[in-house]
């Protein structure tokens, strides 16, 4: 009886991550990735000790690819697949910024357990100075709710 239970929910969940995926499989979704940024925060590592970390990350892999983390996020760019955009920050409406405390709460109420299925147009804009920002179309790889 509980592997029903288990395989219904299992189920579930996944219908309805593919149709919220279904529907944001049109619209793009942009995060600011501030790697001018040097704020920080604190986490546990374990028996109760606790180490600082940039709020924003960046890393070129061999390969190419750029691996980005905001605190915990882990956000792909593969090289060979995706473009990169660099524009003006003033051409940029600012109602087009998303917030990732808010994309990682529609995660939480789905149970999502690949946020680049329910966010597939997703893309960092990563400040270079004051007037120039370069766009990457990312993928969203690691999540800690």
């Amino acid at each position: 009886m509980c592997r029903i239970k288990r395989f219904f929910i299992i189920t579930f969940s996944l219908i309805i991550c593919e149709n919220l995926s279904a529907q944001n499989n049109n619209k793009d979704f942009y995060l600011i990735f501030d790697s001018l940024s040097n704020k920080a925060y604190e986490y546990e590592i374990g028996n109760g000790k606790v180490a600082e970390e940039k709020v924003y990350r960046k890393e070129l892999k061999k390969n190419g690819d750029r691996i980005f983390y905001i605190k915990k996020e882990l956000f792909r760019n593969i090289n060979k697949a995706n473009t990169i955009d660099t524009c003006n920050i003033e051409s940029w409406p600012e109602n087009n910024i998303s917030n990732l405390s808010e994309l990682k709460r529609k995660l939480d109420t789905i149970n999502a357990l690949y946020p680049y299925k329910v966010y597939p147009n997703l893309f960092l804009i990563e400040k270079l100075n004051d007037s120039i920002f370069v766009r990457y179309k990312v993928k969203w790889e690691y999540y800690l709710g």
